[in-house]
């Protein structure tokens, strides 16, 4: 695998689940080129390291040719996307919101190749060779909820995010929605870095809601997220980020993950670009879909004394339940983008 260094808002449509799909003809093509271009710099131990291996795994499994892209100015992204599409790329999978309108225009012009967007909002225009996945992230927020209001002792539980989007606000209501059903006295608050990669800002907001009192924190923040595991570990508090890579930065802080399977969701693009059934359009990845999985720090559950880990079981205990009900079709989880 090559390494090359170089619309709106999340609209209701992630509260459905399942595919929006839209017929397309097989492509001719016989070379298997998968691009991935990411728009935040790899070394993130999150969405974007999870993406290269993921695509690693796919050159691996699927046979493929790879080549990763990283295209951090905005500016770039046409350019660098059309330039990929001209050399004949069979796929080109984008990341991230700013690639969509990009998507919308270059594929019109590349039939022949197809094209992903993962985490963006739905085309303005469906294509029939491209498709925008997305995951719903309130369902992760929804279980860290759950867990953060059993083990809680100080019942104040935050949500840091890296721009208050409306997805973002999606996931600080779940949570609260979570905590509150658990504990109606438990009290949320939302704070914001307003960047995805500034772990150092990230810190000082997480430092100074752990010294106001609050004893959890849900981040989603992207590389920020660094920055808030690194505040819980001086703080000895918990954490709750989306990615099981920051485990090993802060093993006995980090105790609950509800992460996206940003490697399988890449994996899953691949195949249906390169299928003879492909599907276009919109998909949502969810627990109905595997793509939300929850994983533990065995030190953090080690830690504390039998009341501590009678708490932490307690909030084990209501996360399976409510995946399970998620997947018995008797749990929705709301999605609320209500500001506030």
């Amino acid at each position: 695998m090559e390494i090359r260094m170089n619309r709106r808002g999340f609209v209701q449509v992630m509260a459905a689940t399942g595919v929006m799909a839209f017929a397309s003809p097989i492509l001719a093509q016989d070379a298997k080129s998968v691009a991935l271009v990411v728009t935040q710099k790899a070394g993130d131990a999150g969405p974007i390291d999870a993406l290269i291996a993921g695509l690693s795994q796919a050159e691996t499994e699927m046979g493929v040719t790879t080549k990763v892209v990283e295209a951090l100015d905005p500016a770039t992204y046409e350019t660098t996307v059309r330039a990929l599409a001209q050399r004949g790329t069979s796929v080109i999978v984008t990341t991230f919101f700013g690639m969509g309108p990009v998507v919308q225009t270059v594929a019109a012009e590349f039939p022949d190749t197809r094209f992903v967007v993962i985490v963006g909002a739905p085309l303005e225009t469906p294509l029939p060779n491209a498709r925008v996945t997305v995951y719903a992230t309130h369902e992760n927020a929804y279980l860290s909820g759950l867990f953060a209001a059993n083990v809680s002792e100080a019942k104040q539980i935050a949500y840091v995010g890296g721009v208050p989007l409306p997805f973002a606000w999606a996931d600080y209501n779940a949570m609260t929605l979570a905590a509150q059903s658990v504990d109606p006295a438990i009290k949320t608050s939302a704070a914001f870095v307003q960047s995805f990669a500034d772990p150092v800002k990230a810190r000082e907001i997480a430092a100074g809601l752990y010294n106001s009192g609050v004893d959890a924190i849900l981040t989603s923040a992207s590389e920020s997220d660094i920055g808030v595991v690194e505040a819980a570990k001086d703080a000895g508090k918990l954490v709750m980020p989306p990615s099981p890579f920051l485990i090993e930065r802060a093993p006995e802080s980090v105790g609950f993950v509800a992460t996206f399977e940003w490697a399988a969701t890449i994996k899953m693009e691949i195949a249906n670009a390169l299928s003879d059934t492909y599907e276009s359009g919109f998909r949502i990845g969810n627990v109905k879909s595997g793509e939300i999985v929850v994983t533990y720090s065995d030190a953090y559950l080690a830690a504390g004394d039998d009341a501590k880990k009678a708490k932490v079981a307690a909030g084990q205990a209501a996360v399976q339940k409510a995946m399970d009900d998620i997947l018995a079709g008797t749990l929705e989880v709301a999605y609320d983008d209500t500001a506030h």
